[in-house]
């Protein structure tokens, strides 16, 4: 990679409203990157930036792998959400805007700020979405109009949007770069694992928090049916279960996972070359059953609807188990080609 001078007057700022891990972390994996060479500036609303933001202050914007974030609090109302966002928005200095999955907003309040901001280039990334949503919302009019360009994150052609001209496609954004990663001994420590050889199931609960109790007595069952191999339950809800972030560094060390099947969980295990164990959880927005069929993921993800297919299915991948590499697995992060996307957008627009 080549790298370029840091522009301290270049300022890129994304909004990434939501109430999951996948929206911030998505938006942490390009914001790191870009960060190397420009200020970056993160809108978030996600509960999950208190596992980031040590001790966060309202009126300050504390700084997370070099992106300055802006954290509005997830117990905010809708009408105080927005109003924070149209604050940010209007009272910052930004030269490129970049929104995560919404293009009206999570509460619609870009509908109102965009036309104020046709000076200013703005870049939609394009995760899968609920197709009622975007004909409700008329957003194949909405996108062409206020925004410059759109990037699809690794998440296929046949998206609602991917049909408007201009569309860019990246392998999916990673936290981690593959040089990043820990060895694996380093890994399996983080699991508070010792013997090297030990079979390992990560239970990774980073959804919603009322689905925290199915994935709990799904790690018992677990437990009961493999006393012999180790279960370990990675989720920032609860001090009693392993909550290192960026959770990445601890998939690396599974021989299988079982989580839902969000954008971070699915790719990331992808990346890794870990079979995923995943259900479709429901979402309003994001289709996890349609990422579970794409066709790229046949090989390392299997859909299973209840607690015994998922036992069934550790058992069967467990059977196939081979010794596990010690170096580390080899990916292309979709993040740097945004970045490069991105600048290059700037430069083609005239910014």
């Amino acid at each position: 990679m080549v790298h370029l001078p840091k522009d301290e007057n270049e300022t890129w700022l994304i909004y990434a409203l939501g109430g999951g891990w996948g929206h911030l972390n998505r938006a942490l994996s390009l914001g790191r990157i870009a960060a190397r060479y420009r200020r970056v500036e993160i809108i978030t609303n996600s509960p999950y930036a208190h596992h980031l933001l040590l001790q966060p202050k309202p009126s300050s914007a504390p700084e997370i792998s070099g992106c300055h974030i802006h954290f509005i609090s997830p117990t905010a109302g809708l009408e105080s959400t927005c109003q924070q966002v149209e604050q940010i928005l209007c009272n910052t200095n930004y030269n490129c805007l970049i929104v995560d999955t919404f293009p009206r907003g999570l509460g619609g309040e870009l509908v109102k700020i965009l036309p104020q901001l046709e000076s200013i280039p703005r870049i939609f990334i394009h995760r899968d979405l609920n197709p009622e949503y975007v004909q409700v919302k008329n957003l194949h009019s909405f996108v062409q109009q206020h925004f410059n360009t759109i990037i699809v994150p690794g998440e296929g052609v046949d998206l609602p949007l991917a049909d408007l001209p201009g569309v860019q496609h990246t392998l999916p954004w990673i936290i981690r770069n593959p040089e990043e990663l820990p060895e694996l001994k380093t890994a399996r420590s983080l699991l508070q694992l010792n013997q090297l050889d030990n079979p390992v199931v990560v239970v990774c609960a980073a959804g919603n928090l009322v689905e925290q109790p199915f994935f709990t007595n799904l790690a018992t069952q677990l437990t009961t049916a493999f006393p012999h191999i180790a279960i370990r339950h990675l989720s920032p809800h609860s001090p009693a279960h392993i909550n290192h972030y960026p959770g990445i560094e601890c998939l690396l060390a599974a021989d299988a996972v079982i989580g839902g099947a969000g954008y971070n969980t699915v790719y990331e295990c992808a990346a890794l070359g870990v079979p995923l164990v995943a259900f479709a959880l429901p979402r309003i927005y994001d289709r996890q059953q349609r990422r579970l069929q794409r066709d790229n993921l046949a090989n390392c993800v299997w859909g299973v609807d209840n607690s015994k297919e998922a036992i069934a299915a550790i058992q069967k991948i467990l059977s196939m188990r081979s010794p596990k590499p010690h170096s580390c697995p080899y990916y292309q992060n979709g993040a740097i080609q945004a970045e490069q996307l991105i600048r290059t957008t700037l430069v083609k627009f005239g910014f």
